[in-house]
């Protein structure tokens, strides 16, 4: 949905520059291949410039997405910008943007279709460029403080979540004893109460302001929330409903207010991971009332259903207690993403990995809605497995045989639905910024 929109020719780029303005962000486009993309409070998240893709966290962090051919494929490569890199990136931006503005304001500006801007155009057009060109870069890092006053440290999230609204019911992990994970050393496992949680979501929505309509989903953290004892759970289940309204059976509605509000927007659902082994804690009943609260899928890092392997990253419970726990979940109407980690225990997990991955996921009643993604392992400095993977003789997969690792997994799935399959996807942590 376009509220407004804008053409202008800018002779400082010799090129004709498009501005829309959404109910959820505002897109200011230079040619077809530069674009910068902001919420409607003006903080920038995303850029496309020359063939390099940005995106930016709350945190002020940004980040450069390419690819490149390496060894004759299509490779793709990432790094964070230096803090003067990024600064650079954010001027461009608002010298785009102050241009646009001045040729609004001077009626040099057309509608897409070449008439004359309307007022109620440049009236949408320009509060919208503004607060753009408000958000400099101190203002940035100063919301950036909020920021950080608001969350504790977001270790990861699934892709299709990276744009969702994160509350913080817990902080750290659970388990917190995986070899390959270091997300959640640095703190203790701890439940909020409903009276903290409510504050929590209170001071996210005053730092999201507006904005908060650009998130679409609520994603419960930390890292597997969803271990927290049922009656606990359902009361903080219920502190979020009230705070924020989710649309019943997943739908999304926006309610008809130039500029919707977090009272008026509605959120498609909740998501959340957790450890398989903590699925049975919770009957189906159980499961099936936090569905009607809203739960709409649930992560599980499996990592392997080759239990020697799981034993080796410290992964608490087996292969079986993944595929009861998909069994028990979608008996309960909760869509399940399972997560699998390419390389994990290198060549000398090779052959049981892909077996017992591909004999586990072949027992899950997994559909479509249901995702599984394939996330590379990643050596995370100061991990246990670098050291027991080092102590053991275990030798890293190179690309070749992760992709490999991968064709034969995605080549031994069988669906019980071969009409309704679930989606398969990549997942590279390095990647997520929120």
């Amino acid at each position: 949905m376009i509220l407004a929109a804008a053409q202008a020719h800018l002779e400082e780029w010799t090129q004709t520059a498009v501005l829309y303005v959404r109910p959820q962000a505002v897109n200011l486009l230079l040619g077809k291949e530069r674009s910068f993309s902001f919420d409607i409070s003006g903080r920038p998240f995303g850029a496309f410039w020359e063939g390099m893709t940005y995106r930016r966290g709350l945190d002020n962090r940004w980040m450069a997405k390419w690819s490149e051919r390496r060894d004759g494929r299509r490779a793709r490569q990432r790094r964070w910008l230096k803090p003067e890199e990024a600064r650079s990136l954010l001027e461009r931006a608002h010298r785009l943007a102050e241009a646009m503005r001045v040729k609004v304001l001077d009626g040099e500006a057309r509608s897409l279709d070449g008439d004359p801007l309307m007022d109620e155009d440049r009236e949408r057009l320009l509060p919208a460029l503004d607060r753009i060109l408000a958000l400099d870069w101190e203002a940035l890092e100063a919301d950036r403080e909020r920021f950080l006053k608001v969350y504790k440290p977001i270790g990861i999230l699934p892709p299709d979540q990276y744009l969702a609204l994160v509350l913080q019911a817990t902080e750290g992990c659970w388990h917190n004893a995986c070899t390959f994970c270091t997300f959640y050393r640095d703190r203790p496992f701890r439940v909020k109460s409903p009276a903290e949680f409510e504050a929590h979501i209170q001071a996210v929505l005053e730092f999201f302001g507006p904005a908060v309509v650009l998130r679409r989903t609520i994603f419960l953290g930390d890292a597997n929330a969803l271990v927290i004892p049922f009656p606990r759970l359902m009361e903080l289940f219920e502190v979020m409903n009230r705070q924020l309204p989710i649309a019943p059976g997943g739908s999304e509605t926006i309610g008809g207010a130039p500029w919707p509000s977090a009272r008026s927007h509605r959120f498609s659902g909740v998501y959340s991971f957790i450890d398989a082994f903590n699925v049975h804690r919770k009957s189906v009943d159980q499961w099936r009332m936090l569905r009607e609260g809203g739960l709409r899928r649930v992560y599980i890092g499996m990592e392997s259903g080759d239990d020697g392997l799981l034993r080796f990253l410290n992964k608490p419970g087996t292969a079986a207690d993944v595929v009861q726990a998909v069994q028990r979940l979608k008996e309960a109407g909760i869509a399940v993403s399972v997560i699998i980690l390419l390389g994990a225990g290198g060549e000398a997990y090779f052959d049981a990995h892909v077996q017992g991955t591909v004999q586990a996921v072949n027992a899950m009643p997994l559909r479509g809605g249901d995702i599984i993604y394939f996330s590379e392992f990643v050596e995370q400095p100061g991990s246990a497995y670098i050291r027991l993977a080092r102590a053991t003789g275990i030798r890293p997969l190179d690309e070749d045989r992760i992709r490999e690792q991968e064709r034969l997994m995605r080549s031994g799935f069988r669906w019980q639905d071969p009409s309704s399959p679930p989606r398969i996807s990549l997942y590279d942590i390095r990647e997520f910024l929120y």
